[in-house]
């Protein structure tokens, strides 16, 4: 069992980034050995794997430390699970099969924003996180349960329609 040292290093730079649960990050990112800045920035590349092409800033480091510490609760459902979710929400439009939905598939959308984050330096973070989840809320909207198409993958097309409606037919214009 790993206690919580709050003069350790780790535990101060999750402090200074505002995080609100900062003791179970804390305790999470010690247990995988994580002490310094670095380690951090690479427990969360690690954790969403995604394909960077430069390091976040420290404003960017804090806001995904944030949203990670949100979702981290929410648990991913995929597969048949999901597909009977999505059943069940298509056929009786409950408030609560919506909000499971869209929960469980918060992490993959932050995946998602910061791979395009990668590529896309001008763009920020937050702004494309709220975008995101109204791609995320399309792909809801407009999925048929009955489609030969899984629904991540319905989800990366919705959410890459609005990003480029959003920031690359803007930065055109």
């Amino acid at each position: 069992m790993i206690t919580i040292d709050k003069s350790d290093k780790l535990y101060k730079y999750l402090t200074d980034l505002g995080v609100d649960n900062v003791d179970e990050l804390y305790i999470d990112l010690a247990k995988n050995g994580r002490y310094s800045r670095k380690d951090v920035l690479n427990y969360f590349h690690s954790t969403f794997n995604p394909s960077m092409t430069k390091e976040f800033d420290d404003k960017e480091l804090e806001q995904v430390v944030d949203y990670y510490a949100d979702i981290k609760k929410c648990h991913p459902i995929r597969g048949a699970g999901l597909n009977k979710l999505l059943k069940q929400y298509k056929e009786n439009s409950s408030a609560e099969l919506k909000s499971l939905i869209i929960n469980s598939q918060l992490k993959d959308l932050l995946h998602l924003c910061i791979n395009y984050k990668s590529t896309h330096e001008d763009v920020d973070l937050q702004d494309l996180v709220q975008i995101s989840s109204l791609g995320l809320l399309d792909a809801l909207d407009k999925y048929k349960p009955d489609a030969k198409i899984n629904f991540q993958d319905y989800i990366i097309y919705y959410v890459r329609n609005r990003v480029i409606k959003e920031f690359e037919e803007k930065k055109d214009a």
